[in-house]
């Protein structure tokens, strides 16, 4: 790993705690690598806007990947942006009424949205602090969170751009289905189809990833391909781990996900497993 000089990093399941935050060690440990001359990125499934409510106040990083590679910010430079198009987002919107699957859109320049027409059965959808079944608590508190401060009600879906549609359901088999159908109809929607756990999905603009993310993030620092290390845990980070030359994945990832990486940390997301494996690899 001698030729390492950019470093890309999942968040959910990889350096957030299922409270959705960034520990103080983990920043302190970017910290030093940015300062021992790495480059360090966030490549997240995350709006580019939410990030700054997830990391302590003085966390930075080399550049943002959000909303799985359609939007690169360097320092508030827009470096590139995808947008899915408008006639997409009211087809998937329209299925997503139909089949009960709660849906946030995401605007590029606006708060996320959902139709006011939809305001009881998505906030009936996630009654109750614990959450049901096999859904994970961070993804629970992150909707019900989303509900309640971040969820901007709209009478219609007419915005200019789109990052993404983030979809979700507690019953496993309904988003596996819904997921499953969206993948089959990629290249109608012109689509891309992700999602970063069991019980959700998200659809971007068409061949957009973090894989692609990640290809032009470093086009613009002039770094090469062989030059780069990713680390991640879910479903969403295979593209990201089809592209990294160095490919990491976390402890708590699953095992068809550690499969697709050439190492595994040996601590999990709680306990700032992603961190301490750089800080080995790179600081000691």
């Amino acid at each position: 790993m001698n030729d390492v000089k950019a470093i890309f990093l999942d968040m959910d399941g990889t350096i957030l705690h299922k409270n959705n935050l960034v520990s103080e060690q983990s920043a302190t440990i970017i910290s030093n690598l940015r300062e021992a001359g790495y480059k360090v990125f966030l490549a997240t499934g995350r709006s580019h806007d939410e990030i700054k409510y997830l990391v302590p106040k003085n966390f930075e990083v080399d550049g943002i990947i959000s909303s799985n590679g359609t939007l690169g910010v360097v320092h508030n430079e827009v470096v590139f942006q995808h947008s899915l198009s408008l006639s997409s987002v009211k087809e998937i919107v329209s299925r997503a009424q139909e089949q009960h699957i709660y849906y946030e859109v995401f605007p590029f320049e606006e708060q996320r949205a959902i139709l006011k027409e939809d305001y009881e059965w998505t906030t009936a959808m996630l009654q109750g602090d614990t959450p049901p079944g096999n859904v994970g608590e961070s993804e629970w508190s992150s909707r019900k969170d989303a509900l309640a401060h971040k969820v901007n009600w709209v009478p219609t879906i007419d915005f200019n751009s789109f990052a993404k549609i983030y979809l979700f359901a507690t019953d496993y088999d309904a988003i596996t289905q819904f997921r499953a159908q969206l993948v089959e109809d990629q290249e109608e929607l012109k689509i891309t189809v992700s999602n970063s756990s069991r019980y959700n999905a998200e659809t971007m603009a068409y061949h957009v990833d973090k894989g692609t993310g990640i290809k032009e993030m470093i086009e613009h620092f002039g770094i090469q391909q062989h030059e780069t290390l990713v680390i991640g845990d879910s479903d969403n980070d295979r593209a990201m781990f089809g592209f990294g030359h160095y490919t990491v994945a976390m402890k708590n990832a699953r095992p068809e996900i550690q499969a697709l990486a050439q190492d595994v940390t040996s601590l999990t997301n709680e306990e700032d497993g992603a961190a301490l494996y750089l800080k080995d690899k790179f600081l000691v």
